[in-house]
């Protein structure tokens, strides 16, 4: 294995080239336990795909959490209202900075975040996105029911969006 500037695998540099569409530069990358990388630019997160990688951008990304029992990194992606979270399992010993920015990245990437209670205290949480890289990208908006509230409910994705609405209207985003 050839090491580039950065101490970063050649194939691991080449391969975030490929899938970012030209040069973005890694900021944190961690071996996984079957000797592959995963690796975390300004603007994306680059996932294993087969045998190449698969570049998620910050904004499309719901939340990571460490599973240290299992030695796990467990990273989310949004999806549309209605489907299951995309999950990607990462066996890593330990994910040290790869993990830290992670978590900075995703933190980044959320300029709104409002429960807007529609079932007594029960509700939906509206969260607006944009990739921190880039300052005039577009918001990516998504909403999640609460635990216990159905989608099938009668009127209750209509209320769900008409608060993703009036939080729309409320940000001017």
């Amino acid at each position: 294995m050839r090491l580039r500037r950065g101490g970063w695998p050649s194939e691991l540099v080449e391969g975030v080239r490929v899938a970012a569409g030209g040069r973005d530069d890694i900021l944190a990358a961690v071996e996984l336990s079957d000797g592959t990388w995963v690796a975390g630019t300004r603007a994306a997160v680059y996932l294993p795909d087969g045998d190449k990688l698969r570049r998620v951008g910050w904004e499309a990304i719901e939340r990571a959490a460490w599973d240290s029992e299992a030695s796990v990194l467990h990273v989310f992606e949004t999806t549309a209202f209605g489907t299951p979270l995309r999950a990607t399992d990462l066996a890593v010993d330990d994910p040290g900075r790869f993990g830290q920015l992670l978590r900075e990245r995703i933190d980044a990437s959320v300029l709104v975040q409002r429960h807007v209670p529609l079932v007594g205290k029960k509700g939906v949480r509206i969260v607006g996105r944009r990739n921190p890289a880039e300052a005039d990208a577009p918001v990516a908006w998504n909403f999640v029911l609460d635990k216990g509230l159905e989608p099938d409910r009668p009127g209750l994705i209509e209320q769900a969006e008409a608060a993703l609405r009036s939080v729309r209207e409320e940000f001017g985003i």
